[in-house]
């Protein structure tokens, strides 16, 4: 039972710091895309930053403990003041996704090009263990946040395309977005999905560097 317990703090010590780092990118790059683009929504709400406290969800963080797929508070921000809504809304919701996907190849990149081999190896294994997960938790965040359900960023591009022609399914998507996202991640077959599209993707941008 100590063992087990160790094993999951070992795992913690590395997995909620790499978390903390995906999850605080990805949300400052909501909040900065949307500020560049003309809505200070995000910034008066204290979300353009890369302080980690600002955006945590705390059962993001429990669901990251125990299912390995987290996420974080949503950046709020508002279409009306853009100058083109959807393709700024649009603009806006990839940003987090595409600033995981370029951490994370800056992660690999990190273990290819880092000269490791001047280090006695324990170390060199653990910064590569370390390097390595970040790397994933950036794909995972990235890869979660793109699904088309409230209030994920691929909630938001469903949203901004069919709200005018489909406003009823949109309303139902919000309503029972909560329980497909539980659905999605409790499922056996669907969380199996989910992963194996996030090693996927893992295995892809991976693949750009080495």
């Amino acid at each position: 039972m100590n063992n087990e317990l160790f094993k999951f703090l070992a795992q913690m010590a590395t997995l909620v710091p790499a978390f903390l780092i995906a999850l605080s990118f990805h949300e400052f790059a909501h909040a900065l895309v949307a500020t560049l683009l003309g809505d200070n929504t995000a910034k008066k709400s204290g979300r353009l930053t890369l302080n980690p406290l600002a955006h945590i969800d705390p059962m993001g963080l429990l669901c990251l403990a125990v299912f390995y797929v987290g996420w974080a508070k949503p950046v709020p921000f508002n279409q009306n003041n853009f100058k083109r809504p959807k393709l700024y809304s649009i603009l806006t919701a990839l940003a987090g996704p595409i600033a995981n996907f370029i951490l994370a190849v800056f992660c690999f990149a990190l273990v290819r090009f880092f000269p490791i081999y001047i280090f006695p190896l324990a170390f060199a294994k653990s910064f590569v263990q370390i390097i390595e997960t970040t790397a994933y938790i950036n794909v995972m965040l990235g890869v979660f946040n793109l699904l088309p359900i409230p209030p994920l960023d691929g909630g938001h591009l469903i949203t901004t395309f069919l709200q005018s022609r489909y406003p009823r399914f949109v309303f139902w998507l919000y309503q029972y977005s909560m329980f497909i996202l539980i659905f999605l991640i409790f499922f056996p077959i669907t969380r199996n999905w989910l992963f194996q599209l996030i090693i996927l993707t893992y295995t892809f941008l991976r693949n750009l560097v080495f």
